[in-house]
């Protein structure tokens, strides 16, 4: 992602956030009150092949307190959440999570930076992807994560995991196959 992407996404959740301030500190006037809201769902395929309906994912404490961060204290030093991590875990996705359980770091599965894409039919949202290429027979791949860099110490604490997910059935890679996960985020507010 350039530098300019990611200042204009910094610049509209900021827009967002300081609108929503407004309209909260200001007198009600009315019985409507203005939020804003951050939500994201992750799509999984197979060989080009959907083999999991999108669906939500639980954002963690630390995604979401890095949101919070980067909106009301920003210092131009933080990564942007486009690593896409693979696990292959027995711990059930939730929001206290740091880390991937069992995150796979070899067989071309590593985690890896993800395209960025901007939805531009709908304001405050955008995508991150990434096709991964098994380079092993018999790889066992049940969950993902989305992390705000790309090193192997994020599966132990190293770095940011904005959320994670399960996926329903266990997906087995032999060499060749590949994977795509595509993560969708997006900003509300009203």
């Amino acid at each position: 992602m350039n530098k300019y992407a990611v200042v204009a996404i910094f610049v509209v959740l900021v827009v967002v956030a300081i609108y929503s301030i407004v309209q909260v500190s200001m007198p009600v006037m009315s019985a409507t009150v203005s939020s804003v809201g951050i939500g994201s769902s992750v799509c999984i395929y197979h060989n080009g092949r959907l083999i999991e309906p999108c669906s939500h994912n639980t954002m963690t404490n630390a995604g979401l307190n890095w949101t919070r961060d980067l909106i009301g204290n920003w210092s131009g030093g933080t990564n942007p959440m486009k690593f896409i991590a693979l696990g292959n875990g027995s711990t059930a996705e939730n929001s206290s999570l740091t880390t991937l359980p069992n995150q796979i770091n070899d067989c071309g599965l590593a985690i890896a930076e993800g395209a960025y894409a901007v939805n531009q039919t709908s304001s405050g949202s955008w995508s991150i992807s990434k096709q991964f290429t098994s380079t092993c027979d018999n790889i066992v791949v049940n969950t993902t994560a989305l992390y705000n860099q790309s090193s192997s110490t994020c599966g132990s604490g190293g770095c940011v995991m904005f959320a994670g997910k399960d996926f329903s059935s266990n997906v087995t890679l032999m060499n060749n196959d590949q994977l795509n996960i595509t993560w969708y985020i997006w900003v509300t507010g009203g």
